[in-house]
C-alpha cells in the first residue's frame, strides 16, 4: 500500500514563503527556535503557519534533523506579522518541531494576538507536554490540537495516558472533556503483519509517519 508520506508534508509544495520581516518593534518574539512562517492549506481555512525549530523524541523517520536539533537557523518574527496577514488567513497553526517544548511566553502572546483578532488557532503537537500545568493554561487559547502520534509511542500505552481514554474507542475524533477536539493525524496501528492508517480526518492530516514501512 502507498501512503504518500513525503507527498503530504506539513508545509505544502505549493505554499507561499512570506518575506522575512526587520528585527523593529516592540512586538518581536525573540525565539531562536521560531525561524519560518508560510502560508499553508488548513482545509477548509488558509492558515498562517509558524514552525518552531526543536523537538526532544528524536523519531526515525523525522524529516529535518536540522530543525529537530535546533539548528536550523532563525527568521525573525513579530506579532505585527499576524496582523498584517489577518484579511488574507483564517486561522494560525504552531507547529514544529514540537512547538510547546518553546518558550511558553511566546506562545500566549501568539496565541492571544491571533484570538484577539478573530483568527481561528491550531496547534500540531506531538502531545508530551499538553498536561503540564503551564500549557493546561493555554488551552482557552487553542481552537483545535492536531494530536501527531509519533512511530516510538503507537502502543505503548503513552496516549492511553494523554488522552485519558482508551484506544478501542472510536480515535477518529477523540474529545477531551474540556471540548478540545484531538485529531490523530497518523494513528498506525500493527494488526499482526498487516499496517493500516485512518486517513478520514476533520482537519486534513498533512504528515504521516509510519510504524512499519
Amino acid at each position: 500500500m502507498d501512503f504518500n508520506y513525503y507527498d503530504k508534508l506539513y508545509i505544502n509544495s505549493h505554499a507561499k514563503e512570506l518575506a522575512k520581516v526587520n528585527n523593529s518593534g516592540g512586538d518581536y518574539i525573540d525565539n531562536v527556535y521560531m525561524w519560518h512562517t508560510s502560508l499553508i492549506d488548513d482545509p477548509p481555512y488558509v492558515s498562517l503557519a509558524i514552525f518552531f525549530n526543536y523537538c526532544s523524541l528524536g523519531c526515525a523517520t523525522c524529516c529535518n534533523r536540522a530543525l529537530l536539533s535546533g539548528m536550523g537557523g532563525c527568521t525573525p518574527f513579530h506579532l505585527s506579522d499576524i496582523d498584517k496577514h489577518k484579511d488574507i488567513i483564517d486561522s494560525i497553526t504552531i507547529v514544529g518541531g514540537e512547538p510547546f517544548a518553546q518558550d511558553l511566553t511566546n506562545i500566549r502572546n501568539i496565541l492571544q494576538r491571533s484570538k484577539d483578532l478573530g483568527l481561528r488557532t491550531n496547534a500540531l503537537t506531538n502531545g508530551l507536554h499538553l498536561w503540564e500545568p503551564e500549557v493546561r493554561k493555554l488551552w482557552p487559547l487553542i481552537d483545535h490540537i492536531n494530536l501527531h502520534v509519533t512511530e516510538e509511542f503507537v502502543g505503548l500505552g503513552l496516549y492511553d495516558r494523554v488522552d485519558e481514554l482508551p484506544f478501542d474507542v472510536d480515535y477518529n475524533v477523540i474529545w477531551h472533556p474540556n471540548n478540545i477536539p484531538f485529531v490523530l493525524d497518523c494513528m498506525g496501528l500493527l494488526d499482526g503483519e498487516k499496517f493500516f492508517i485512518k486517513k478520514d480526518f476533520m482537519f486534513g492530516g498533512e504528515k504521516y509517519i509510519p510504524t512499519k514501512i
